[in-house]
């Protein structure tokens, strides 16, 4: 078929000119030469570029609709509004005829940010206006006062934006998830790290008050002992001297009562010089005086005896009463009597509690500098907390403490009671020592370990709180966005209002909102950063302007 076409315009009586033979070492096309045809195509391909670049431009990249392309129909697309990322018919921010801005209340000193719903609840995004209550402001004075909180910038307008989605739909497809401002309990404290020791009123460390050997050792470490239980016995010298000194004083008191009682009516009748009989009664208040000062001795070594109880006895019973004196009767009923010494010295504790320390063996000679056995009352402890030096002003006696040892992470924490505070900084850590007296009933604590404790500045158990994340900060003021009461009706227009708050407490994920909201007013948790991404994106524009004049 070409070779026919051919044919046909080369044929005799053709129209077409016969073909011409190029000149040797030249290559014509179309009857020109080849580097004219390149030239053509590179410059055509650079101005087709060209075009594209400039329409690109000019339609910012966006491809359009099919009818546009085809041209079939007329229709006319919707105009948008860039800035504010909805239809431009239904941009609230550009036309107040769609709505209205709200009235602004300016900036509220007390509470430190603008439209304060404590002040004016009708700002707060609720079907009803709340009540504020005396209680409320109070709450919030307190714990403005406590603490320095974080400050907003009282020329920030953020307050009288407002965030609007094109569709209740936008808000799944961006991932944003709702919450509501709720009351919950929260615990303001100061955070320390510290140690469990024993209560040192309530440790005793035991020595024997004579010298002497163990006769005998009745308890073991870990032992549970009440007050005045016998721990050993020492066999001290000291002892039987001190009782045999106790008897003598008794026989000499009793031998010169005797003469004075006989010198007696020989005094009257004068058979007797008065000399003589004052004499006789000076020797007696001598002997009295010596049976006070053994009596004395005995009670320096925890042995009470009084000669009252011993006014009736003989010297035999006396001798077999003060042998065992100080053991209790059931330890000195399982003892031999004739066979036992009468130096044995008893060692007591002098509280109830649990032996943890044990330093003496039978047989094995002590001394009264000799830490024999401790024992501790662990129904209390002490918490000693290093407190930063600046948290240090905010300390006081009395208030709540909540610890939770390091290796109890899983339970709840101990409440106990601030009690000391050092009046001196440590100089190498720069912290202040505070003791805390920690109720330990169930033997939770043990001494010598480590845990985090909480000194509580503030319990507040009906303060605002939100998820953390729901908070944002525009490098000059604190906000939350908050949306409108009228959101879930068919008509109205889909919107979040910026709120200024004042953050308190962090807890866990959730922050304490000291004011700003109110409780019951629905916020954006989770993911809300596309909300304030798109603040932070309206705030570089210069904005657009109502089409209809308003």
């Amino acid at each position: 078929m070409l070779q026919h076409f051919v044919k046909l315009r080369t044929a005799p009586g053709s129209l077409a000119p016969a073909p011409t033979a190029a000149p040797p070492g030249k290559h014509r096309v179309g009857g020109h030469p080849r580097w004219f045809s390149s030239g053509i195509s590179t410059s055509l391909v650079v101005a087709v570029l060209a075009l594209i670049a400039y329409g690109g431009h000019r339609t910012d990249w966006t491809v359009p609709k099919f009818s546009t392309l085809v041209g079939d129909s007329p229709v006319e697309t919707e105009e948008w509004c860039k800035e504010h990322n909805v239809a431009e018919s239904e941009c609230i921010e550009c036309h107040d005829c769609l709505l209205a801005p709200e009235m602004d209340y300016g900036w509220c000193k007390e509470h430190g940010i603008a439209q304060c719903p404590l002040h004016h609840p009708n700002v707060a995004q609720l079907r009803e206006v709340p009540s504020i209550s005396a209680e409320t402001l109070d709450r919030a004075a307190m714990a403005l006062r406590l603490l320095q909180r974080p400050e907003n910038n009282s020329r920030c307008k953020l307050h009288q934006r407002r965030i609007q989605l094109a569709s209740a739909e936008s808000l799944d497809k961006a991932g944003i998830e709702i919450d509501v401002a709720a009351e919950g309990p929260i615990v303001e404290a100061i955070a320390a790290y510290g140690e469990v020791v024993y209560d040192e009123t309530r440790t005793a460390h035991i020595s024997s008050r004579v010298p002497g050997m163990a006769w005998r050792v009745d308890r073991q470490i870990g032992d549970q002992v009440r007050e005045g239980d016998v721990l050993s016995l020492i066999d001290s010298a000291d002892v039987g001297r001190a009782k045999a000194e106790l008897l003598q004083a008794i026989a000499h008191l009793r031998h010169e009562r005797t003469i004075v009682n006989r010198m007696k009516p020989l005094a009257a009748d004068r058979s007797v010089s008065g000399k003589q009989f004052h004499e006789a009664e000076a020797t007696l208040e001598d002997a009295r005086i010596g049976l006070l000062r053994a009596e004395q001795a005995l009670h320096n070594l925890g042995l009470p005896v009084t000669s009252d109880d011993l006014a009736t006895l003989t010297t035999d019973e006396i001798t077999e009463h003060l042998r065992l004196l100080g053991l209790p009767g059931a330890l000195a009923a399982g003892l031999d009597g004739k066979s036992t010494t009468s130096n044995l010295y008893p060692l007591k504790s002098p509280l109830a509690g649990v032996i943890v320390e044990r330093n003496l063996v039978a047989g094995e000679v002590v001394d009264t500098s000799t830490r024999l056995f401790t024992v501790v009352d662990t129904s209390r402890m002490w918490l000693v907390l290093n407190v930063r030096q600046e948290d240090a002003k905010y300390l006081s006696p009395g208030q709540t403490v909540l610890f939770r040892s390091s290796d109890r992470q899983g339970e709840s924490e101990i409440r106990g009671r601030l009690d000391w505070i050092s009046t001196s900084a440590d100089d190498r850590t720069r912290t202040v020592k505070v003791r805390v007296d920690l109720p330990n009933a169930d033997d939770r604590m043990r001494a010598n370990t480590f845990g985090n404790g909480r000194i509580v500045l503030r319990e507040e158990p009906r303060a605002v709180v939100v998820p953390t994340e729901a908070m944002h900060w525009d490098g000059c003021c604190h906000i939350v966005f908050v949306r409108d009461k009228h959101y879930l009706e068919p008509d109205a227009p889909k919107f979040f209002h910026v709120r200024k708050v004042r953050p308190g407490v962090k807890q866990g994920s959730a922050t304490e909102i000291i004011a700003g909201l109110l409780p019951g007013e629905v916020i954006a948790g989770k993911n809300s950063v596309v909300l304030e991404a798109q603040l932070l994106k309206n705030n570089l524009g210069a904005g657009c302007g109502c089409a209809d004049g308003h």
